[in-house]
This record gives structure tokens, sequence and C-alpha cells, in this order.
């Protein structure tokens, strides 16, 4: 895309330039310039453009990619996959009770929900049999109405299916909904994290490329007596999630 040569220089400084540079572009990208599946101008064109250094140009698209707009891949440059800004939500992880305070300040909003045999490779996400009988409740997870953060995928036992009518309603958790319901207390939760890709019939619900980058989190829910009652697998596209874990020494260690 060929663009006359632009220049800061005339520009208030009131800001760092780098950050009028990205105002710019996010400009740019929130009018459709470069569309979602794009890929941005190089670094060089981008300098020969607004006649900047490439620190300034590097420094502007971090911001992008701080914001959720784009994403850098190798071999392919940058990358837009939002339209607007999105919410980031960070969590500190020190206990299990932190671990559950993200059900209550995000806002679950169901899809579908369904009894399912599950396949292979959701039980081997989930941890049981292939051929096990599981309710699945499909929703996307909000931080606010406007910054959806994930998928998510919510496995519970068929007994317990009258939850699809009880949750999302508002800011009650799943597991606390259980707890109410059913009287069933979460005594543990294991914590898978890996990367993955989001796939073409999630993508546009989250407002992302297919095939874009994620992060995937499954949390199984275990009761007192030992047996798992709720599985959720939450994806969330690159840069829209972040864990903060802080970790100490122990005493006998020193």
């Amino acid at each position: 895309m060929a663009e006359a040569k632009q220049s800061l220089a005339d520009r208030p400084q009131n800001s760092p330039r780098y950050r009028e540079l990205a105002d710019i572009l996010q400009g740019e990208i929130e009018t459709g310039v470069f569309p979602v599946g794009s890929r941005m101008p190089t670094e060089l064109e981008l300098c020969q453009r607004f006649d900047v250094s490439r620190f300034t140009i590097r420094e502007a698209l971090r911001r992008l990619i701080d914001q959720g707009m784009v994403l850098r891949r190798q071999g392919s440059g940058t990358v837009v996959i939002s339209p607007n800004p999105v919410t980031k939500f960070v969590q500190r992880l020190n206990s299990i009770e932190e671990l559950l305070q993200y059900s209550i300040d995000t806002r679950l909003k169901v899809k579908t929900s369904r009894a399912v045999e599950v396949t292979s490779a959701e039980a081997a996400l989930i941890g049981c049999d292939p051929t096990d009988q599981w309710h699945k409740i499909e929703g996307i997870r909000y931080v606010d109405e406007k910054s959806p953060i994930c998928w998510t995928d919510v496995y519970v036992r068929p007994e317990h299916s009258e939850l699809a009518d009880k949750i999302g309603k508002d800011g009650t958790p799943v597991f606390k909904v259980f707890e109410q319901r059913f009287g069933v207390t979460a005594e543990s939760v294991s914590m898978d994290l890996f990367a993955g890709s989001i796939p073409q019939e999630k993508a546009s619900a989250l407002g992302v490329e297919p095939d874009s980058p994620s992060l995937v989190i499954v949390r199984r829910y275990v009761d007192t007596n030992g047996n798992t009652f709720e599985v959720s697998v939450s994806e969330h596209p690159a840069g829209r999630f972040t864990f903060s874990i802080d970790l100490l020494r122990s005493a006998d260690a020193r």
C-alpha cells in the first residue's frame, strides 16, 4: 500500500512521538485501512512514511501489540488481529482462592448447551474415558460487555445439566452455582496451560483471525470426595490474559 511521506515534526509535542504514531495507526486499523487479517507495513516502510527512527516505530507497534490489535509473526510481519483495543485481564495467583477469583471478576455468557459423548481429544483434556457422557456448555467470557477475553467450554456431569440455565444470569461463577445448587464444594483445582490456535468457528466471536495464537487453560474442579465435577477449557486469544505468579523461597531451601 503506497503512502505519501508524513512527518510528525509539525504535530504538537504533548506526548512521546511513538504514542502519537501509535494513535495514528490505531485510527487506521479502526477505520478499516488495515483490516483484520491484513499485514501492517514493514518497519522500514513506516520509517519512510513518518520520517522517524526504527526505535519509534517499534515502540508504536509495541503499544498496538499491548492493546491486542496486532500480533508479530515470524516470517509474516505484523498482522492485524482486532479492529479495536482489547481489554487485557491480569490474574495474580498465589492460592486456590485467587484462582477461583477469575470467575468472579469476569462474566460468562452461555451460547449453547447440550449432552455429548466426548471425543478422544476432549477426553484427554477432561481426564476421562472417551465414551463418558458429559454435558457441554459453550460460552464467551467477558471482562465487560465489549471485551471478550476467551471462549470457554464447561463440562459437567449429566445430572448437573440444569446448570446451563443457572449460570451467566449474574456474576456468580459456575463453581459457586454448584455449591449453592448441589452442595458440591471445590476442594482442589488442577490447571494446565498450553499454546493453541483459535479455530475458525470461534474466531469471529472473539474478534480475531482464524488460527491466530491462543493460550489454552484447562481447569479441573474436584470435590471433597475426590470426584471431578466440573472441567472448563478456556481459549484466550494472544495478549488478552496474563497470569502473575509470585513464588517465594521456602525457609528450608535457604
